[in-house]
């Protein structure tokens, strides 16, 4: 790599939850120069600001990553679509706005069992509140001094307060608050708007920062390599407009391009399983076997019921929309700013469990799962999933073009364990259905359809249609052992000058959506990365 040319103290692969978080730290200090590459547009606009917008984004090529899983033995053969966002704020451009953090034992595993010093809950919670501009009831597990808006939502359905009193019913405590590390229970949700408006991480990370000089943000960037000399790191390579291009990095280069790319990223730069690099033509620089692999995901399912009650698919027609189009235009409120799930239950699939191991998802938005249309009936719809999953996978580079999408060989069902505990989930979910609150709205359950009448059909059903949460972690796992692809202040190992931060270094599933944990690891990162620059604050 010639001396001449564009060079950076930190070049950020990726712009999404926790690449904007690091590029708005890192270029708080003048003096240091911070180049942050997007391989998709900016998310400025009126839809990206609008909270159902980000719903237009999904399956569009240009704002979405669209993938396609392979074949999956443990769903039936069935290939999978996975969306993730490809733009500026990644997956909290386009995401459900679901604001959780996880649960204190979630983070003291890393810490304790895993060798992840210092990312216990104490560790990680004063970075949670750091990034927070909290608009709710003040607690001291909540901050209102940072930039990402967390506020209750602002249309919240007369049938979540039911859901909660039905889960008390079935002998779940109600959670006080399940941001202060504690999410055994049942709880409504916050999300990550303020004032009836997205708070992606590129507006609450990006939109100030980017009037910065020293701060330049490069999107249409797509990354090919990191380039190394010597054990490391001299520069950055991407396309952009179809022609090559790369920046020199003078510290160090940080992959932020999430669980599915990351991983990549870094086998294109000959960091990864030495067989399968050397089998794409590329030059292997490090063996690291595990680049790629410990791949994890929620598997969700779902059970619909019809109820008594309008929701809010019966509100998807023309006339409705404009309607609301309107009345979010004049006062940021009503169907445009809702939320896919307001309320949360965490159970225990068998009664011996120190913890739960099922997470329920409550929302009043149901489709058809055949049209994928909205219900024409007013229904409700809850998500089981097993809350740490032990079904793994792994990704692989289809050849060495960056244009080219990742395979991504995923198991969502295959631990045993994990389908006879969604199994048994989703027969709670029934249970809790036919508590005396919820039971009074109930019509009839629309799906799975037919019922299932035994263990084995419900099996059945739930390979049939159990789709992905959008939680990928674990791609670039960190650890404390030699193997791990990253130690505990995010380094890859045996490469000086690169680090990795984004949900791929997260080495188990929290029992969480994982959006507030990615942004988290961003101010990590950028903790660790000043930290070990000796640059100040």
């Amino acid at each position: 790599m010639s001396n001449k040319g564009p060079a950076a103290d930190y070049v950020i692969v990726g712009g999404g939850s926790a690449g904007c978080v690091l590029a708005n730290r890192l270029s708080e200090n003048p003096d240091i120069r911070v180049v942050l590459l997007e391989a998709g547009p900016g998310s400025d606009g009126f839809m990206n600001r609008m909270p159902a917008g980000g719903m237009k984004s999904l399956g569009d090529p240009e704002k979405d990553w669209c993938f396609m899983t392979e074949p999956d033995p443990s769903l039936g053969g069935r290939p999978a679509f996975w969306s993730a966002g490809r733009m500026l704020g990644g997956g909290s451009a386009v995401n459900g706005m679901i604001y959780i953090r996880g649960d204190r034992s979630d983070y003291d595993q890393w810490a304790r069992e895993l060798g992840c010093t210092g990312w216990s809950w104490d560790d990680v919670l004063p970075l949670f509140r750091k990034s927070e501009r909290y608009t709710g009831e003040p607690s001291q597990s909540h901050s209102a001094m940072g930039t990402l808006g967390v506020s209750p939502p602002r249309q919240r359905h007369a049938l979540t307060c039911v859901f909660v009193e039905a889960c008390k019913q079935y002998g779940l405590r109600e959670v006080e608050d399940y941001c202060a590390g504690d999410v055994d229970g049942v709880f409504e949700m916050l999300c990550t708007q303020e004032g009836g408006k997205r708070s992606s991480a590129a507006r609450a990370f990006l939109d100030a920062a980017m009037k910065r000089p020293n701060l330049d943000v490069v999107t249409g960037a797509t990354v090919d390599r990191v380039e190394i000399e010597d054990g490391r790191v001299t520069a950055v390579a991407y396309r952009k407009d179809g022609e090559a291009a790369a920046i020199r990095v003078r510290r160090e280069a940080i992959i932020s391009a999430g669980a599915l790319n990351s991983p990549a990223v870094l086998m294109r730069s000959g960091l990864g399983p030495g067989g399968h690099l050397a089998a794409l033509g590329i030059e292997v620089v490090r063996d690291m076997p595990e680049v790629g692999r410990n791949l994890q995901e929620h598997a969700s399912f779902h059970s619909i019921f019809q109820v008594d009650t309008r929701t809010y698919n019966q509100m998807m027609k023309p006339l409705v929309l404009a309607r609301e189009m309107a009345r979010y235009m004049l006062f940021n409120r009503g169907l445009m700013t809702i939320i896919p799930v307001e309320a949360m239950a965490y159970v225990r699939s068998r009664p011996d469990l120190a913890f739960p191991d099922i997470k329920l998802s409550f929302g009043l938005m149901a489709h058809d799962m055949a049209t994928r249309k909205p219900h024409a009936v007013p229904a409700c719809v809850v998500y089981a999933n097993v809350a740490k999953p032990e079904s793994r996978g792994e990704i692989r580079l289809r050849s060495a073009d960056p244009t080219d999408k990742v395979v991504i060989d995923h198991r969502l069902l295959g631990s045993d364990a994990d389908i006879a505990a969604l199994v048994r989930g989703a027969k709670q979910v029934r249970e809790i259905f036919a508590m005396p609150a919820m039971a009074r709205h109930v019509v009839r359950q629309l799906a799975p359809d037919p019922l299932p009448k035994h263990d084995g059909e419900w099996e059945q059903a739930i390979r049939a249609s159990a789709g992905i949460g959008y939680h990928p972690v674990a791609t670039c796992r960190m650890g404390g052992d030699a193997g791990s692809v990253v130690d505990p202040r995010l380094r890859v190992r045996g490469i000086d000058g690169l680090r990795v931060a984004d949900a791929s270094i997260m080495p188990v599933m929290p029992a969480a959506n994982t959006n507030a944990p990615a942004i988290m690891v961003g101010e990590k990162a950028a903790q660790m990365v000043l930290e070990d620059a000796r640059v100040p604050a």
